[in-house]
């Protein structure tokens, strides 16, 4: 979801879905013949456990994801058939992976920090401190920003927006879309169907009786929206919605199944304001929107929540029925709405306050993340995520086959869910003295879960530490830290540090 003024908060990675990424919405079995496994309900992501996240990334024609830290660091996982990793190579990544081990990434990004990201089908745009935006992937259509039409397998940073502070970005499947500081919304990319909101599609005559549409690769700010102040961008599959300063929603690109909210399937060039959010009452405008491939989001001045377009298969609000203008979603009456993701075929909405995270949607890759309870993997209705019942999800976001969510950490639920990958069978003596006595003195690692008793942990610990802890193979020892046994978790005086003011689950083995 893209909301208005929220705090930056921190938190853990959860992933649920399909994570054999080269077969999302390919294969559903292996070449052996057995079913591609599933994570049925949401996991901790293991290489991300010691990382303070503050955004999990993906998008509804993505089959890759970005993570970003609280100290600007970027990760990346998932498909990469055109770059869009941004790696060097053309490999599907298995789990996440810095992008500045690639030097050539390093040398480009120097000192930047990142603060957000946005995914399209094959590529990446990184969003940075300073307003800088990189872009990895595939340019067939421009949608990097450059005008040679190739893949690039490294970053590189989008040119043409002069002295703009970018502070979000949108990815279409084959488009780009920039807000800046200022309020300008900036595009690129495949104009096709409109989506880039410049009046134009881009169609020519190639041949007899065959139509092209010419891709614009050149950054452009959307003059139809240059006079209101935009504070929220988002885009499907080929179309888009904006949200300005005073809660009016704009949408433009393919009108098809009623996704632009206009009570019309038509296209439009341009961003049109929809009516169901341009009333004299401020209450029942917009607060946030979101796409999904087919459909579109937005919560209201009374954290409601209102669905338009293809969101299911069957039935009501499926392509014989899409629902053509914004419609209340009765079965979430009453919930405090605070966050929502679309993805291709999914659909969330987190109440915070009661701490229940909500989906629905017919899916066929367990990504509305129910759980392994042998309960259902889809549902047309929105359900509880049981697992995360009782638990603050800060935000969604949903992609093809795969959901992310980043969740406050706490010292009951979070830790006991599983994590992933499952990893190998781990040696219940010690990882030092390959001993297993003194079982009051063993701890878990929380990252790779070896054991390790407390005089034996680097440094020695007199005691079994508060929050978390990990051994020092996941977090080796700095020169400095051989005197200050417990130090990690505690302040001087005995004063919870503020991280483990949170957690107390250390565990000694076999509680």
């Amino acid at each position: 979801m893209t909301s208005v003024n929220e705090d930056i908060q921190w938190g853990k990675v959860l992933i649920c879905g399909n994570t054999s990424w080269d077969n999302i919405k390919r294969k559903t079995k292996t070449d052996s013949g057995e079913e591609i496994p599933k994570l049925l309900g949401p996991n901790l992501v293991r290489e991300l456990i010691d990382i303070k996240v503050t955004q999990a990334i993906t998008g509804p024609n993505a089959c890759h994801s970005v993570i970003i830290s609280q100290d600007g660091e970027t990760w990346v996982f998932g498909r990469n058939e055109k770059g869009q990793l941004g790696l060097g190579d053309i490999l599907a990544q298995d789990y996440p992976i810095n992008v500045r081990t690639n030097k050539n990434n390093e040398n480009l990004f120097g000192d930047e920090k990142f603060i957000t990201a946005a995914v399209g089908r094959n590529h990446t745009m990184l969003v940075a401190e300073s307003g800088n935006v990189y872009a990895a992937g595939d340019n067939k259509c421009g949608q990097l920003g450059v005008p040679e039409f190739k893949n690039y397998t490294n970053f590189l940073k989008v040119p043409g927006l002069g002295k703009e502070k970018v502070i979000q970005a949108a990815c279409g499947a084959e488009f780009t879309l920039l807000l800046t500081e200022s309020g300008l919304v900036y595009s690129f990319g495949s104009q096709e169907y409109g989506q880039l909101g410049n009046g134009v599609t881009g169609e020519y005559l190639k041949s007899a009786g065959r139509l092209m549409s010419q891709p614009q690769p050149y950054p452009s700010p959307i003059q139809h929206i240059k006079k209101i102040k935009v504070v929220s961008i988002a885009s499907g599959t080929n179309h888009s919605l904006a949200l300005d300063d005073e809660g009016f929603v704009y949408s433009w690109g393919f009108g098809g199944y009623g996704r632009l909210g206009h009570s019309e399937q038509k296209d439009l060039y341009v961003p049109t304001a929809i009516s169901a959010f341009a009333g004299h009452v401020r209450t029942t405008r917009a607060t946030a929107i979101t796409c999904g491939a087919t459909c579109s989001m937005a919560v209201d001045g009374v954290k409601q929540l209102l669905l338009w377009g293809k969101w299911k298969n069957t039935g009501d609000g499926s392509s014989g029925q899409p629902w053509m203008h914004p419609r209340y979603l009765h079965d979430l009456n009453g919930w405090d709405i605070h966050d929502i993701s679309a993805g291709n075929q999914s659909l969330f909405a987190v109440a915070r306050k009661e701490k229940t995270t909500i989906a629905w949607g017919q899916v066929q890759n367990a990504e509305l993340g129910f759980g392994e309870d042998g309960g259902p993997l889809s549902s047309t209705k929105p359900q509880k995520v049981e697992p995360l019942e009782g638990v603050e999800t800060i935000s969604v976001s949903a992609g093809v086959g795969h959901t992310l969510f980043l969740v406050k950490p706490d010292d009951k639920i979070v830790p006991e869910l599983p994590k992933w990958p499952a990893g190998p069978e781990v040696d219940e003596n010690c990882m030092h003295c390959h001993k297993q006595d003194n079982e009051e003195k063993l701890l878990l690692c929380d990252k790779c879960d070896a054991s390790v008793h407390t005089y034996c942990a680097v440094p020695p610990l007199d005691e079994i530490p508060e929050g978390e802890w990990y051994c020092d193979v996941c977090h080796p020892p700095s020169k400095d830290a051989g005197n200050k046994k417990g130090a990690r978790n505690k302040r001087k005086g005995g004063q919870d540090n503020e991280e483990t003011s949170e957690k107390n689950n250390k565990k000694k083995r076999g509680n």
